[in-house]
């Protein structure tokens, strides 16, 4: 059931984005008079299929869900057409006319990415408190002198409301390699400044995880026991759901996560796990981790315990009005096209990762993720991700929009269209560039899911 509703989820994401899009060549074709011989979502065989208007149409629903597009009178020199409808030839239209069709598509994705964000603002997603968690040693967090507890209430002079917030300040930084100044609240209510010294990173260190592998920091989970598993060290130990766990050996739990790491660094090994009981009570046990492999068949731990769910003061949801979302959705779509942006040219620079290229397996996985969250985090997700989208499609690469712009472009320049040839070889290294990032792509989806 899960594996069909992440399927389920991709397809309908896809669609809509895709529709989107092509809504826009659409629309903008039909405002120039343009004769729309065919409005396809997908590609290859046609499921269903209907004729409609005074252009007859051909509006299709096809096998393939990975794209789509608008077929134009006069895309294609071998199409026939009598001496009326050459007036309405895409090919016969001024260069600035097919320029802004070609631009419609992108400008739909990120207008969409708008009303999608504003969408996120109005409903609200919940989120992790802005509390520190772990901090790992040697790393920026820790010469930053943070502290296990402290709640970040500021990045940069920017209120942060949410661990989400800050990811993605800390990525923008990042990516720019520009310090950030972290203000939180500590334990004992005093407000403290941290620096991140993020220009001294070292280059390719923005990839995935980045927050809790490079900079070193995670938020704060309370190591509390959810469930134990029938059989497992943990019952076998007598521990119990509630019960919270203060140290593992001499080293002093302040999260799950480190509990986590703690547990799966002694596969096979005793170790002495001191806790607190839902009733106040310290106690002691000696128990055994079990040995597992994980994904890339390295042994680690496991006791056998789930974590709790999260208390409502670990929870955040923020809500805004009509005026306050849709500028939020304005300000948020406008923040991530130029991260995205940047984050391209740095990748290029060989500053950020390639890592970070997501294929249809990981875009697959995330809308199963956010569709079953909820609404809110399916239109987060849908903003992302028709905001790459519409950044892709204007990259200056033959057979996408951004191709086509840059031709129209040069047409527009030199008073006539390029030379025909000049156009195809442009095209074929376009579709040998295009291949190859999805061929990159694809592979670090299968790196993903080696990798634990």
């Amino acid at each position: 059931m899960q594996i069909l509703e992440t399927i389920g989820a991709f397809i309908l994401a896809i669609g809509i984005l895709v529709l989107i899009h092509e809504s826009g060549h659409f629309i903008v074709a039909k405002t120039m008079g343009v004769k729309v011989l065919r409005f396809s979502i997908g590609f290859g065989p046609a499921l269903i299929s209907r004729r409609w208007g005074r252009d007859q149409t051909e509006y299709v629903i096809a096998a393939l869900p990975l794209g789509g597009y608008v077929k134009m009178l006069g895309e294609q020199s071998d199409e026939p057409a009598s001496a009326e409808d050459s007036k309405r030839a895409f090919v016969n239209l001024a260069p600035g006319k097919r320029f802004l069709i070609a631009l419609a598509g992108p400008l739909a994705n990120l207008l969409f990415a708008v009303v999608a964000y504003a969408g996120v603002a109005w409903l609200g997603i919940p989120g992790l408190a802005p509390i520190v968690g772990l901090v790992q040693d040697h790393s920026p967090a820790a010469h930053a002198q943070l502290q296990p507890g402290e709640r970040i209430t500021m990045l940069n002079g920017q209120a942060v409301h949410t661990w989400e917030d800050v990811r993605l300040g800390l990525l923008s930084a990042a990516i720019t390699r520009t310090p950030v100044t972290l203000q939180t609240i500590g334990n004992n209510e005093a407000r403290l400044n941290h620096v991140l010294r993020l220009q001294t990173l070292a280059a390719d260190s923005v990839g995935p995880d980045f927050v809790s592998k490079v900079i070193g920091m995670e938020p704060y989970l309370p190591a509390v026991i959810g469930a134990v598993q029938p059989h497992s060290p943990a019952q076998q130990a007598g521990l119990a759901v509630g019960d919270r766990i203060l140290a593992v050996d001499a080293h002093e739990i302040s999260s799950w996560e480190e509990l986590a790491r703690q547990v799966e660094s002694h596969p096979g090994k005793t170790i002495q796990l001191r806790y607190r009981t839902v009733q106040g009570l310290a106690k002691t046990v000696h128990l055994t981790p079990q040995m597992f492999l994980d994904k890339s068949g390295k042994p680690v731990g496991r006791i056998g315990i789930l974590m709790a769910p999260l208390p409502g003061n670990l929870i955040v949801l923020r809500q805004r009005g009509p005026l306050e979302g849709f500028i939020y959705g304005v300000r948020t779509t406008w923040q991530m096209s130029l991260m995205t942006i940047v984050m391209i040219v740095r990748m290029v620079q060989g500053f950020v990762s390639p890592d970070n290229i997501s294929g249809p397996i990981t875009i697959a996985e995330y809308a199963g993720q956010s569709a079953h969250a909820g609404l809110a985090p399916f239109l987060s997700f849908l903003g992302l991700v028709s905001i790459s989208l519409g950044v892709l499609n204007l990259l200056p690469i033959p057979i996408l929009d951004g191709g086509h712009l840059m031709f129209y472009a040069v047409e527009m320049v030199r008073g006539k269209a390029l030379p025909a040839v000049v156009v195809q070889k442009a095209q074929q290294i376009g579709i040998v560039l295009l291949l190859m990032l999805m061929s990159f792509a694809f592979y670090n989806d299968i790196m993903r899911l080696l990798t634990p």
